[in-house]
C-alpha cells in the first residue's frame, strides 16, 4: 500500500510540475486544454490543480480558461537567479547605485526572448510603476516609442540613448548573435524617464541566463530604441 502512495504522490507531482514548467516557459497566456494536454490529465483535474495553484501563488488566470504565471512564480525564479555567482553583487551594486543617485535601478533578465524585472531598487520612492514580475516590454516605459517630437513629458522619444560607450559595448547590433556573454553576465545603461513631471532616471542591469542568440539581441536592441529621447543630464554606469 505504501508503494502504491507513494506512486500517487509521484504521479501528481509530475503533474504540478509539468503544469507549472508549461507556466513559466509560456510566451502568452496559456488555454486549459492546453496545459492538460501537456500534463496528462483530464480538463476537470487540470483545473482542480491550477486553481490551487492561483490560490497559493504560482499560477493567474486572467480570463476564464486563460493562465499565466503567478507572482509567486515570479519570485521563485527571481530567487534563483539572485543566487547564482553574481546576483548577490549585482543586487548590492543596484541599492548601492540607487541610493548614490537617488535614481530607480533594475535588474533585468534575458532569456528565451523574454525579459523580465527581477529587482528593482527605488530608495526615494519615485513615481514609476514598474515592478518586480513585469516583463519587458509590455510595460509602458518600454512600450514602442514616439518619434521624438511627439514624445510627451511621460514619454521617451525614439532616438537611441547614448551612455558615452555606445550600444554596441553592451548588446552589440541587432543582428549579431550575444555568445560572447556568459552566463548571468551583466550591462548596465541609464534611460530618461519623467512621470508626473518629475525627471530621473532608470538604472537598468540586465543579466543573461545563458548564452545569447540573435532573438536576444533583437530583444535587447528593441530596448534601446525604447531606452531613447534627451541625452542630457545622462550618466554612463559602466
Amino acid at each position: 500500500m505504501g508503494d502504491d502512495v507513494n506512486t500517487s504522490a509521484r504521479s501528481v507531482a509530475d503533474k504540478v510540475m509539468a503544469l507549472v514548467h508549461a507556466l513559466g516557459t509560456a510566451e502568452e497566456p496559456l488555454r486549459l486544454g492546453a496545459l492538460a494536454e501537456v500534463s496528462g490529465t483530464s480538463k476537470a483535474t487540470a483545473r482542480r490543480l491550477l486553481l490551487d495553484l492561483c490560490t497559493q501563488g504560482y499560477a493567474h488566470s486572467p480570463g476564464r480558461g486563460l493562465y499565466l504565471p503567478g507572482p509567486r512564480l515570479q519570485g521563485l525564479a527571481a530567487a534563483v537567479v539572485r543566487h547564482d555567482p553574481l546576483g548577490g553583487v549585482i543586487s548590492e551594486s543596484l541599492g548601492a547605485l540607487a541610493r548614490a543617485t537617488g535614481h530607480v535601478a533594475a535588474r533585468i533578465g534575458a532569456m528565451d526572448g523574454r525579459a523580465v524585472v527581477l529587482g528593482l531598487e527605488n530608495p526615494q520612492r519615485l513615481p514609476i510603476a514598474l515592478r518586480v514580475g513585469d516583463e519587458l516590454p509590455e510595460h509602458p516605459l518600454w512600450a514602442d516609442p514616439l518619434p521624438a517630437d511627439d514624445a510627451g513629458p511621460d514619454r521617451v522619444g525614439a532616438r537611441p540613448v547614448d551612455t558615452g560607450a555606445g550600444p554596441s559595448a553592451g548588446v552589440g547590433s541587432a543582428t549579431e548573435p550575444l555568445t560572447e556573454y556568459p552566463t548571468a553576465s551583466t550591462w548596465m545603461l541609464a534611460a530618461p524617464a519623467s512621470a508626473d513631471r518629475t525627471t530621473f532616471l532608470v538604472l537598468v542591469g540586465l543579466a543573461f541566463m545563458r548564452p545569447q542568440d540573435d532573438t536576444a539581441a533583437q530583444l535587447l536592441a528593441g530596448h534601446a530604441r525604447a531606452l531613447g529621447g534627451s541625452t542630457e543630464g545622462l550618466r554612463d554606469v559602466g
